[in-house]
């Protein structure tokens, strides 16, 4: 690793001699996942009333604010040509087109679209992206594209005093981020949710958001997908704001009795202090209501006191007589409110839960008790006018199509979707495997076992379950795609049980 990084700084060093932008050394570095960012956890928003939280439309919460839209935009084909210092507030952009967030550059004419199945459309080499490969690679001349974005946003004043994030959907396939001129973080996986915590970097008015994207990174090692490969910012970039003390992550399981008549609903929370204060001792309750928003059932634990940056774990649990049963052909679905208090600001969450058991009897696959047939596709999120960008419209009439074919199925290959498309599964009723983004095709045998990849793919795989745990559609998981069966697979599988089960 030494070795490594010390080649790397000697690179960095030459190119500032002959007057170019070094490459950043995380870009080739399969071990650095991120800086700065968040830990996995359920898809989440705070509300600010119950109203809102059995709605559960997460970007329509006050709490949220989406950065979608026209950004200020260059691109560049080779890293060596990108404008270092767009993220500084002082750099002038006027001249710079727009382009739409969230996209695939390639679709306005930036760089060029590849489809390819088997193989990296840059030089393989693990973990360098930078090699030079073949003439006739588009990627000889194309060798690394970087995409700048900037843009201006408002924080709500009404979210003063309270902790602001920045997510970020999708981004292929890694990026650094910028507040106020101030580098934030760092992440790769272009398929998981991407988080930072910008609160300390926030300012009253206009703030500046920079986002400098690479096409390739050594984490495109593992996105060996057999697809169009495009870049860009192609999901959803939102602002949201929660307490200090905040329920940063839960888990809803559903258990239903041998009859598969009555259920319990168990609950396990982590609560937060993210404030430099320590905070009392408050009430976490959990309040169940049925599709007519009626209440049917609630349970309530103490969160002890929490020093500064200290976190706390609660479960409760409350029996539910007889709910109406979720499966694929009755998607019935309750939501299940969360409520933390505190002494000035209480937290409201929730999230829509299905009553389903899932169990294998010998050879036979069973949804609450039932034997069940998967009958379905494989889906890759990719349009022809749009790219990997799928607004909700284009999901919903996958899923009509879908359902109109008499599918109950569908595998996400070979990455995590938009979580949205969690959301619906769970309402129009599809019984999902959800693969994470790991695939290594170019290097079958060979990442699945290599131990400088191994963090990488456990760490994919934890994203993908915590992301996407309290969705009664999700029957299955899937660590990846054809990469092989090494050792790193079964720590991921070791880790991914310690999250779910």
């Amino acid at each position: 690793m030494k070795s490594t990084l010390l080649k790397l700084a000697v690179l960095s060093f030459a190119a500032v001699a002959a007057g170019q932008s070094p490459l950043p050394v995380e870009i080739e570095n399969p071990e650095c996942l991120g800086i700065n960012k968040e830990p996995a956890h359920a898809t989440l928003m705070p509300y600010a009333n119950l109203k809102e939280a059995l709605a559960a439309k997460r970007h329509d919460s006050s709490f949220c604010r989406s950065l979608n839209g026209q950004w200020k935009f260059n691109y560049v084909p080779h890293p060596d040509r990108r404008p270092v210092d767009f993220h500084k507030p002082g750099f002038d952009v006027s001249a710079w087109k727009e382009i739409s967030v969230p996209s695939c550059w390639q679709l306005f004419g930036y760089g060029t679209p590849y489809y390819r199945n088997n193989g990296y459309t840059f030089q393989k080499d693990w973990p360098h992206v930078m090699s030079e490969p073949p003439k006739n690679f588009t990627a000889f001349d194309e060798r690394n594209p970087v995409g700048s974005y900037r843009r201006e946003f408002e924080v709500p004043s009404a979210w003063q005093g309270r902790r602001t994030f920045i997510a970020f959907d999708g981004v292929d396939s890694a990026f650094f981020l910028w507040i106020n001129g101030e580098k934030v973080g760092y992440s790769v996986n272009s398929r998981n949710a991407a988080e930072f915590d910008i609160t300390r970097f926030l300012k009253p008015g206009k703030n500046l958001v920079a986002v400098e994207v690479y096409r390739y990174c050594a984490g495109s090692y593992l996105e060996d997908q057999d697809m169009w490969r495009l870049s860009g910012i192609f999901r959803n970039v939102t602002l949201w704001s929660a307490p200090q003390v905040h329920v940063r992550d839960f888990f809803i399981k559903t258990d239903l009795d041998a009859r598969y008549q009555n259920a319990t609903l168990a609950v396990s929370a982590k609560v937060r202090n993210y404030s430099d204060q320590d905070a009392a001792a408050r009430d976490l309750a959990v309040e169940l209501f049925d599709a007519g928003n009626r209440p049917i059932g609630k349970a309530t634990v103490k969160v002890p006191a929490l020093k500064a940056g200290a976190e706390s774990a609660v479960d409760v649990s409350l029996p539910v007589a007889n709910p109406a049963k979720w499966t694929a052909e009755t998607p019935n679905l309750y939501t299940t409110v969360l409520t933390l208090g505190g002494e000035r600001q209480n937290e409201i969450l929730s999230a829509r839960t299905g009553f389903r058991k899932i169990e294998i009897k010998g050879r036979v696959f069973t949804i609450n008790g039932v034997p069940v047939k998967l009958k379905g596709a494989n889906r890759h999120e990719n349009w022809p006018d749009s790219g990997h960008y799928i607004p909700e419209e284009l999901m919903i009439r996958d899923l009509e199509v879908l359902k109109q074919g008499n599918c109950n199925h569908v595998r996400t290959c070979h990455y995590s979707d938009d979580p949205r498309w969690y959301e619906l599964c769970d309402e129009y009723g599809i019984y999902l495997n959800a693969e994470a983004n790991v695939e290594s095709h170019g290097y079958y045998n060979v990442l699945d076992r290599e131990p400088k990849f191994e963090k990488a793919i456990v760490d994919r795989n934890i994203a993908n379950v915590e992301n996407f745990k309290n969705h009664a559609a999700v029957v299955m998981w899937s660590l990846g795609n054809e990469c092989g069966g090494g050792s790193n697979f079964h720590s991921a599988l070791k880790a991914d049980r310690k999250s779910v089960v």
